[in-house]
């Protein structure tokens, strides 16, 4: 198996990987999301908030609609 850098491994006496240990400074934009979905970290008020708001589309379509009706008056 090829050595990545930041990225450690134990194994057992039967050489199986136990263990994985990751250098999260180094792949922090990969290991964060997936540390949320495991529970190890928690999110702040303010994310979830944000997960429960509008998509760019969603705000997009609500705009050109409201735009729409001004524009008709």
């Amino acid at each position: 198996m090829a050595e990545v850098k930041g990225i450690t491994t134990t194994k057992n006496e039967a050489g199986k990987i136990t263990h994985v240990t990751i250098d999260v400074e180094e792949y922090k934009d990969v290991i964060t999301p997936m540390l949320y979905e495991l529970g190890v970290l928690e999110k702040t008020a303010f994310q979830v908030e944000c997960e429960k708001g509008n998509s760019i589309e969603e705000s997009r379509k609500k705009i050109h609609a409201k735009i729409d009706t001004l524009w008709q008056k």
